[in-house]
């Protein structure tokens, strides 16, 4: 459904490219219990600065 605009990482992490690609958003997902938790929201320099599975 989203295309390229998502990549999916570790410990049930997925990363989404938002605002014409300007912005990135990491969150946890848990298909057990069907939440979505909110790790990360930040530019593309900020992104570089972390670890997406750590986060």
């Amino acid at each position: 459904m989203f295309g390229a605009t998502v990549d999916f990482v570790a410990d049930s992490r997925v990363i989404f490219d938002i605002g014409g690609n300007k912005y990135r958003l990491i969150v946890g997902v848990s298909y057990e219990y069907g939440q979505v938790l909110i790790k990360f929201i930040g530019t593309h320099a900020e992104y570089d600065r972390i670890d997406a599975r750590s986060v």
